[in-house]
């Protein structure tokens, strides 16, 4: 357990005192024969590391845990050498605390205590913002190595408390991109573009908000391509019949005014105009920035062999150092 204590410490920046738990006898045996428990407290919070002692779906740890949490009156929290990207999201997503030594951890029930000690919250995720995406997303494009927080919102041409937002994010999905210098945090990264893509690529969004299937022509102005038009655009793959474009959120109470024909799923469409979340700029202003029309494709699109080929085409042109 001394890995889970340590990476937790070295983490928070604060000192973890941990022993084992006295009190493992009054749990029922299949509770204390298949954990490894210790108790943690920091900041005068006390809970419960629970580590499994064989490897265990997150079905029977959920029910578990929740067990354990009621016999001990402690929050309980997952110790795991490593864990898939569902079972991840799932642990997000419904609050049960965690830590995969080295690349994660998750600890809500600490946000008040650091709080009440002047410490910045680490705010609970269940996943990325769109802000936090295109920061990303430009870092990749952009080449960014070693950025401050004014930097970055110069770059991205948002507000600081933006950035500041974003930072937050990336520290509590640990990820590592952040330094800390004289208590300032900047974006860092001196791996190259594909490492990074793929190091964040779990936690990314399709960045489509809306999706609208008109049946007639509508015009869209100078909307970017976007989608499987986009993915076309930046490869040879030839494009669908049907034409998709990609357009901002202001542009959605006109399509949305219900004067327009739209066709269900299953039927083809004349068109396809989807609503992005945010806009990156990049240097082709006929289609969407490349990375984001990959996140914006259905799995069903991406397990196409041609469609395959196509990203890694794409992936190949757009992330090379």
């Amino acid at each position: 357990m001394d890995q889970f204590i340590n990476y937790i410490g070295e983490t928070l920046h604060l000192d973890a005192e941990a022993a084992m738990y006295e009190c493992s006898d009054k749990l029922p045996l299949y509770l204390r024969s298949g954990y490894e428990l210790y108790t943690l407290k920091i900041l005068n919070v006390k809970c419960l590391l629970a580590r499994p002692k064989e490897p265990m779906n997150l079905t029977a740890m959920r029910k578990q845990i929740g067990q354990m949490r009621k016999l001990t009156g402690l929050d309980c929290v997952l110790c795991l050498e490593s864990a898939r990207i569902y079972t991840k999201e799932k642990m997000l997503s419904e609050g049960i605390p965690f830590v995969i030594t080295g690349r994660q951890l998750y600890m809500p029930f600490l946000g008040i205590a650091m709080s009440q000690t002047g410490m910045r919250d680490i705010p609970s995720i269940s996943r990325i913002s769109f802000s936090t995406q295109k920061l990303i997303l430009t870092a990749i494009y952009d080449g960014w190595t070693l950025l401050t927080l004014t930097e970055a919102a110069n770059a991205l041409r948002v507000s600081k408390m933006t950035v500041t937002r974003c930072f937050d994010e990336l520290q509590a999905l640990d990820l590592p991109l952040l330094m800390t210098e004289k208590k300032m945090r900047r974006f860092i990264w001196r791996n190259g573009r594909r490492a990074l893509w793929d190091k964040v690529n779990p936690f990314l969004r399709n960045p489509i908000v809306l999706q609208y299937r008109f049946g007639e022509q509508v015009d869209v102005g100078t909307a970017k391509l976007g989608g499987m038009s986009a993915i076309c655009h930046y490869s040879m793959l030839a494009d669908n019949q049907f034409p998709t474009y990609a357009v901002g959120k202001g542009a959605t109470k006109t399509l949305a005014a219900g004067k327009l024909q739209l066709v269900p799923d299953g039927e083809a469409p004349t068109m396809i105009v989807q609503v992005l979340s945010y806009d990156i700029s990049y240097n082709d202003d006929a289609a969407i920035d490349p990375l984001s029309a990959i996140l914006s494709l259905p799995a069903m699109d991406k397990d196409d062999p041609r469609v395959e080929s196509a990203i890694a085409e794409i992936l190949e042109d757009c992330l090379h150092d």
